[in-house]
């Protein structure tokens, strides 16, 4: 790890996610508005050289699973925080860990619900510094 910078896993979970955002088929699977912006200018190039599925299947099939593993924790979350039943116990706490450049407590729609992420401090560090830099995020997420 290099200090204030992400690792390796969490920027290519990153990338895969913004590269989801920009190159697959509407209706998305995984709507983050952030996911390219939290990368910043810097990998704008390497979000445009993702490979079409038809070029590298197993690119695609990792992309396309890290973004269903993400929508499912998500839907999870929001069944738990409203659930159908009035007797279940209503979730208030979501713990992301191993959350690298996640930017779902920047997306947050659960006012009642409190985020904690847990990673190496230096992925932390560097996400946090991304997530309240103007020129990248023009204004903080």
């Amino acid at each position: 790890m290099i200090e204030a910078q992400p690792s390796k896993t969490a920027l290519r979970v990153a990338l895969r996610r913004a590269a989801h955002q920009v190159h697959d088929a509407r209706p998305l699977v995984f709507d983050d508005p952030l996911a390219v912006k939290i990368l910043g200018p810097e990998f704008a190039e390497e979000i445009k050289r993702t490979p079409a599925a038809e070029k590298r299947p197993f690119s695609a099939a990792l992309r396309a699973f890290m973004v269903c593993r993400a929508r499912f924790a998500e839907d999870v979350l929001a069944e738990g925080v409203r659930p159908s039943s009035p007797n279940t116990p209503r979730v208030r706490q979501y713990v992301v860990l191993g959350a690298g450049l996640d930017t779902f407590a920047y997306r947050n729609p659960f006012a009642e619900v409190r985020v904690f992420e847990v990673d190496h401090p230096a992925t932390q560090a560097c996400r946090n510094c991304r997530a309240g830099d103007d020129a990248v995020c023009g204004g903080g997420l």
